[in-house]
């Protein structure tokens, strides 16, 4: 099988890589690329700078059964779909190719689909599945303008009315695809009226709302956003909305499972977006330093141009190879395997912000060019860093990655398999409820495999055996401040912490997929070259915190601070393939 479709790619029709045909021969995949190609980039533009909704759009995909092919699992579609994990990653990479504008209707969609199909109620099922095979959207109204991600402070509350009878009232804001939404997944609390000075418990309550059938759905307004302008981000009221308890998703713990399960692959999926953007930004930066000639001789041919473009391209090949293996540990999930859930966390925490990377990059390349308003690349540069903040910020996720360091260094049981290659195998990929079935329960019961196993195939490149050092001092660290510590480590500790582990995760599933992919030896060398300053970086930034204690940071600094090499043909066999997108 063909596997070099895992570098980056172009999908426009103008100038389509060989190995898009990998994507493309999905029908649903084939017919989005042809609804944009025929838009072309000069509409647009004009519609990004319009801040026009896609009405076209929409009337396209309802017609050909676009997000209905994509989203709907198999149980609940009458047409048999299977909600394919490979397929759908790839069709949101194509998307955000060409417009991730477009793209965040079908980000949104997903969100209130997962947190439904996540849920009990079987009725709602059915019926968020009929709206998405009629064309509808849906949308998840979690955050609030004066909370945002702070859950356990939501104000927006449910009221007992009659038995079986509720009110809703409140406020949500930063919510997706609100104006024209057949249904929003709402979280909220129950109001439990206590005695004064008596503690109250938050009961969350998820529902679903129908917008266009209840009267006290108010003030819809869109928000005015630097990037995905086309896109619709709302806040809206809801006053006296009455709902029966059918309208009634899940109560109490299994309504914050259903929230957590929804952004867990909400904030998943959103790499695959920063992928597609930087691919089609590197396309086009390339197609400009072609054909702009300098003192001359094409502007790529400049020796600073070539070894800035290799960076930016292996960077991005390495944002490929980690989430598509992070995509194998999510198809493997299970009550007793949910590695995904770091996995997840660090995809949102690196991929999305490896994408910001990458564009800034690209633009020390092409300077001026990639501000002028009439090219993808002005359009991207915003909606890439809009990435890392939707559905739960790098910091919430870092977080979350630094809680996972006793349990990743740990030393492995009960070890569940390696999971296969989706990429490779083209597995049919399984359906999203049964993945996850297992995210409840405490981060102290996953277990890892050895995280220097991953490297051992590859030592004979002497930036991997380097990196493996690196991460190999990280832990000894790790265990001395756990240890150390009387208490647990404060915030900034932890998020400093969250970023060294994150790192090492990235690389261990970016070495996993070099090996299943025949990466050849000069890209994997330049990738862990940059992983390697990286991490370097972070050591440097955790020194300096003032954290730490002085003995742990020397320790620290002398096995972490290190001097990558790279030959200089590994980094011309790179920008040859950079300078070919």
């Amino acid at each position: 099988m063909d596997r070099d479709w895992i570098y980056p790619q172009s999908f426009a029709a103008t100038a389509r890589s060989k190995h898009a045909s990998i994507y493309l021969q999905n029908p649903s995949t084939a017919k989005l690329a042809e609804f944009f190609d025929k838009k072309g980039l000069r509409s647009l533009k004009e519609e990004d700078r319009a801040e026009q909704w896609y009405d076209d759009w929409l009337g396209y995909q309802a017609s050909h059964r676009l997000y209905a092919s994509m989203l709907t699992p198999s149980p609940h579609s009458p047409a048999g779909v299977e909600l394919n994990l490979l397929s759908y990653s790839r069709f949101l990479e194509v998307f955000a190719y060409h417009s991730p504008a477009h793209g965040y209707s079908v980000q949104c969609t997903s969100l209130g689909l997962f947190a439904i199909l996540l849920g009990n109620n079987q009725a709602l099922k059915d019926e968020a599945k009929a709206a998405i095979e009629a064309g509808g959207l849906l949308a998840f109204g979690v955050s609030e303008k004066d909370h945002g991600s702070d859950l356990l402070a939501n104000e927006f509350v449910v009221r007992d009315s009659a038995p079986g009878e509720y009110l809703a009232n409140g406020s949500k804001y930063y919510i997706g695809n609100s104006q024209h939404a057949s249904i929003i997944c709402i979280l909220a609390r129950q109001d439990d009226r206590r005695p004064a000075g008596q503690a109250t418990r938050v009961h969350p309550v998820l529902l679903a709302l129908r917008p266009k059938e209840s009267k006290g759905f108010q003030g819809v307004r869109k928000i005015r956003t630097f990037g995905v302008r086309g896109g619709f981000v709302g806040e809206f009221r809801v006053k006296d909305h009455p709902f029966p308890q059918a309208d009634v998703i899940a109560r109490d713990h299994d309504a914050w499972d259903c929230v957590m399960g929804a952004v867990t692959l909400g904030k998943f999926f959103l790499g695959f977006g920063a992928i597609g953007i930087c691919e089609h930004a590197c396309q086009e930066a390339a197609a400009h330093l072609t054909r702009r000639i300098l003192y001359g001789k094409p502007a790529i041919e400049m020796a600073h141009i070539r070894f800035a473009m290799a960076q930016a391209y292996a960077r991005l090949t390495a944002m490929k190879l980690y989430a598509y293996r992070a995509l194998d540990y999510l198809h493997a999930s299970s009550a007793g395997d949910r590695r995904y859930i770091l996995y997840c966390a660090v995809q949102k925490a690196k991929v999305c912000t490896e994408g910001v990377k990458v564009m800034a990059q690209l633009l020390e390349c092409v300077g001026a060019k990639g501000f002028e308003s009439d090219t993808y690349f002005e359009m991207a540069l915003r909606d890439i860093q809009l990435l890392p903040g939707l559905e739960g910020s790098t910091h919430v996720n870092l977080a979350l990655t630094a809680q996972f360091i006793p349990r990743y260094f740990a030393r492995p049981e009960n070890l569940p398999a390696a999971p296969k290659s989706l990429a490779i195998t083209e597995d049919s990929a399984g359906e999203i409820f049964r993945m996850t079935r297992g995210r409840s329960g405490a981060i102290r019961t996953i277990s890892f495999d050895h995280y220097l196993s991953a490297y051992r195939p590859l030592r004979a490149i002497a930036n991997v055996r380097l990196f493996a050092r690196q991460a190999k001092a990280f832990q000894l660290f790790f265990r001395r401040q756990y240890s150390d510590r009387k208490a647990e480590p404060n915030l900034q500790a932890n998020l400093l912490m969250g970023q060294c582990l994150a790192t090492i995760a990235y690389g261990q599933l970016m070495a996993e997929n070099a090996l299943r992919f025949d990466l050849p030896a000069q890209v994997t060398s330049a990738i862990f070259h940059l992983l390697a300053n990286d991490l370097t970086l972070a050591a440097i930034t955790v020194a300096s915190s003032g954290q730490f204690d002085a003995a742990s940071i020397a320790a620290l600094m002398r096995r972490t601070a290190v001097v990558p090499r790279t030959a200089a043909g590994d980094w011309d066999f790179i920008s040859a393939r950079a300078g070919s997108i």
